[in-house]
């Protein structure tokens, strides 16, 4: 098992290839100068700079503010759970779906909706906050949650792997990651050592999945 940079991970597997990114944008309620910075450095402007990337997201206002400010104007406005609605073809070699999971009240209708969209090579990425990571665990023992405020649930290894296989794919690979923001902090430098000992006890699951029946 691996400890990964999240984004340095995703672009590796992405670069050079059709990408389509799900949930992309997300910068909503900040002034204007933090929104631009944000977008700039966000994940969806590294694959928009690697890859042939159109990304999907269920924020007009993001999406319409990304595009009038000449940031980026590769994003569709569409829900993850109704992605059959949005007429896209099976045509990406990689579909990214990073840290939205733990947000659907439907995870399986995106997950139906991406094997759908999947040809024989296209690899699928899914990153979600892992329950047993270590951090997590220990806040939960201290009565202390560290969940974003509309996450709905936390997966664990196996809950991705059945999950997975309900929906027609099966594991490429499942590992541990962690957030770019994070390697800031004073923890993240005393930590990484340790993480990358004991990578399953990381605080993000990284899941890449291929579909076993792909719908061509």
């Amino acid at each position: 098992m691996n400890y990964y940079s999240k984004r340095q991970r995703i672009v590796e597997l992405c670069s050079g290839r059709r990408v389509l990114h799900i949930g992309c944008v997300g910068f909503v309620g900040l002034e204007t100068s933090e929104r631009v910075a944000l977008a700039k450095k966000s994940l969806h402007q590294a694959l928009t700079n690697c890859a042939e990337t159109t990304g999907v997201d269920y924020s007009q206002d993001a999406i319409d503010y990304c595009r009038d400010h000449g940031i980026f104007n590769n994003v569709i406005y569409g829900n993850a759970e109704s992605l059959h609605e949005l007429g896209l073809h099976p045509e990406y070699d990689v579909i990214v779906a990073g840290d939205i999971i733990e947000h659907l009240s439907n995870p399986g209708r995106m997950m139906d909706g991406i094997r759908a969209l999947c040809h024989p090579g296209t690899r699928v990425i899914i990153t979600t906050p892992h329950a047993f990571g270590l951090l997590t665990f220990l806040h939960h023992l201290a009565y202390r949650s560290i969940e974003g405020p509309e996450h709905v649930f936390t997966m664990n290894r196996p809950n991705v792997e059945h999950l997975a296989v309900r929906h027609g794919f099966h594991v490429v690979e499942l590992a541990t990651c962690y957030q770019e923001a994070a390697t800031n902090t004073r923890m993240f430098r005393l930590g990484r050592a340790f993480f990358d000992r004991f990578p399953h006890l990381g605080g993000t699951l990284f899941a890449v999945l291929s579909s076993a029946n792909p719908r061509t």
